[in-house]
């Protein structure tokens, strides 16, 4: 299980990472568009389209990264006031209501991927006009991440739950005393 944890936070901290390469990548994309658009009164077909997908692959990829590291949005005060094996509760209660509706999304995150793949589906939305499946890709593979660090989330919680914690990485579980 230990594995199969450590596996899937890998994958999280691989796409985080990603994210904030994005992030890079947008504000050239940005100051490029400026420049040619402001400067010489050339803006191009492509900047609207591809700083929009930039954007959205960056928050799609970085949600199961923000998940792992815990610095994603709460309502802290109950959290905190709440003790460790209550919090781990909530959130296991939390997590199993998200689950299903993640795993719905990524299903039919696939079939949108996959339609888009299989008719060569293009944006329509300027001059430019691209193939949409490389972003619907990102979308797909994003929302998997997040749902499989969800599946992680769970186990972590009902491990902690029932009196059990997983402690770094190197270390086998132990019982909370």
């Amino acid at each position: 299980m230990r594995t199969i944890i450590r596996s899937i936070q890998a994958v999280s901290r691989i796409f985080g990472h990603a994210a904030a390469g994005l992030v890079l990548l947008l504000i050239v994309l940005m100051i490029y568009e400026v420049i040619v658009r402001y400067l010489f009164s050339a803006p191009t077909v492509w900047g609207y389209e591809i700083t929009t997908w930039v954007m959205g692959a960056t928050f799609v990829l970085a949600i199961a990264y923000a998940l792992l590291t815990d610095s994603h949005v709460r309502i802290d005060f109950l959290h905190d006031w709440l003790g460790e094996r209550a919090r781990h509760g909530f959130d296991l209660l939390g997590y199993a209501i998200v689950l299903p509706l993640l795993v719905w999304l990524t299903w039919g995150l696939w079939d949108y991927w996959y339609g888009a793949f299989k008719t060569a589906e293009k944006s329509g939305q300027s001059a430019w006009n691209p193939l949409v499946w490389p972003f619907r890709l990102v979308l797909f593979l994003g929302v998997l991440a997040w749902t499989l660090q969800t599946t992680a989330e769970v186990v972590k919680s009902a491990l902690w739950f029932v009196g059990w914690r997983l402690e770094a990485e190197t270390e086998p579980p132990v019982p909370v005393e």
